[in-house]
């Protein structure tokens, strides 16, 4: 359990640090706030626990629906963290949170293979 703790928190912080960065370059990019990037980090902190704890023990006789449902809700909720606090559109939002998230979950499996 206390290796799966560690994973966990290099997790977190290899996302934060990954979401931040991806969601500061799309600010750039797309001419928004770059205070923006910080819900990164915020929304990163609220979900990743439940990706990793909650949804293995709800779905706990499938891994991969258990991945599915927290990344997915991961997702979501994200993007609902861009739309309210950074006062952005839910396109934008939408956009922000799947590459963002996408960018972290991808890159991880690619350093760990």
């Amino acid at each position: 359990m206390l290796e799966y703790v560690q994973q966990f928190l290099i997790s977190l912080v290899f996302s934060i640090v990954v979401e931040s960065v991806v969601v500061l370059a799309l600010c750039v990019l797309l001419k928004k706030e770059k205070r923006i990037a910080w819900l990164a980090a915020l929304g990163t902190v609220c979900t990743i626990p439940y990706v990793w704890f909650v949804f293995p023990t709800i779905f706990w006789y499938s891994a991969s629906a258990a991945l599915v449902v927290g990344e997915i809700g991961a997702f979501v909720f994200e993007a609902g963290i861009y739309k309210i606090f950074g006062k952005i559109s839910w396109r934008d939002a939408l956009i922000f949170s799947f590459i963002a998230n996408a960018a972290s979950y991808f890159l991880g499996i690619v350093l760990l293979s």
